[in-house]
């Protein structure tokens, strides 16, 4: 892993906020993201679920629009772990139907391969995606 990885992690938070945003997979996040892309969301609070390729992420997409009347995303901090890349987040949004603001602290631990993004496990809890990752949390 190298700080390409790294690299392509950030670019691929931003293309994914531009999609969500306006309801679309962008080309900028499909060429980011392998066509075989696994995401595990499985452990979210909200809406959990697999998503699976090219097709899958459009319905993430999708579905982010369709949530969100609102939608803010500040990466917190971003560690390289050698085949894998851990970032943590916190997002706050505005429900599109119910108008109640929300706001989390999550994290990702997303897989690159050959400069382009395989999987990411979604994790609710910063602290769960950093002990994932074999990391100690150490102070919030």
């Amino acid at each position: 892993m190298s700080d390409e990885s790294v690299a392509v992690v950030r670019r691929a938070v931003q293309a994914l906020q531009e999609s969500a945003r306006c309801g679309e997979l962008t080309a900028s996040l499909r060429e980011l993201c392998d066509p075989d892309i696994h995401i595990d969301g499985s452990r979210r609070v909200f809406n959990p679920d697999v998503y699976d390729g090219h097709a899958g992420m459009a319905r993430l997409v999708r579905e982010m629009h369709d949530a969100w009347e609102e939608f803010s995303h500040s990466t917190e901090r971003v560690v390289d772990l050698g085949d894998r890349v851990l970032s943590i987040q916190t997002i706050a949004g505005r429900g599109r139907a119910s108008g109640v603001d929300v706001g989390a602290r999550s994290g990702l631990i997303w897989t690159v391969r050959d400069g382009r993004v395989t999987r990411v496990e979604v994790f609710g809890d910063a602290d769960e995606a950093i002990r994932a990752a074999g990391l100690s949390s150490g102070p919030s």
